[in-house]
């Protein structure tokens, strides 16, 4: 019977190690179910974009990121900041395509505000916030904000960090100002399937 008991035990812990095991992140990477676009093979200011979906690699795509590369610390340094990172939602000139994210229809007044202050690293309808911002005027940057996905880098919109992490579509340069920009239509592929768990991964 003590055998039995034994033999019931194991089998249950080895069980529970299991799970546990297939729960585990490699190489400090999100577990497989968990939506991950992932930005690395960093080359000057063009990169691998790839999005993983359920332990599936939807695309590999090339993106641009910022003109001087990576390694943001300041304002203005036009880099894109390595790290794990978060989607806080979802905006566009055009309609929504099709997330579950929040989406926010960018009209004429719509600022990305990039100036020292209390919107510091916020988008504002200047008509309702009644503050004429000096920030990047949303409505007329296209084709890059016709889609895009906000990051919670700087979060705590502490001056001068460094603002307005998208991820958003290409523009005629190849490079950003420290963005992560894919083709319109990888835009829209990510768009519809990304949701609140998707982790953006910028390395090397």
């Amino acid at each position: 019977m003590k055998r039995y008991k034994l033999c019931a035990l194991f089998a249950v812990a080895l069980l529970c190690c299991t799970a546990l095991a297939q729960t585990k992140t490699r190489k400090g990477l999100p577990a497989a179910k968990e939506r991950l676009l992932e930005v690395y093979n960093v080359r000057g200011s063009e990169a691998t974009a790839r999005l993983v979906v359920d332990g599936k690699v939807v695309f590999t795509t090339r993106a641009y990121i910022g003109k001087n590369g990576i390694g943001k610390t300041r304002e203005g340094d036009l880099k894109t900041p390595l790290g794990t990172f978060h989607i806080l939602g979802a905006f566009g000139v055009k309609p929504n395509p099709g997330t579950t994210l929040r989406y926010r229809r960018v009209t004429s007044t719509t600022f990305a505000c990039d100036e020292k202050g209390p919107y510091y690293n916020k988008i504002i309808d200047t008509a309702v916030k009644n503050h004429r911002c000096k920030g990047e005027d949303m409505y007329h940057l296209v084709p890059q904000y016709n889609y895009g996905l906000i990051t919670d880098y700087n979060k705590a919109c502490v001056y001068p960090k460094g603002s307005h992490i998208f991820i958003h579509v290409k523009g005629p340069r190849p490079y950003t100002g420290g963005c992560i920009a894919l083709d319109e239509a990888r835009m829209v592929q990510l768009l519809r399937l990304a949701d609140t768990t998707l982790t953006v991964v910028i390395r090397k």
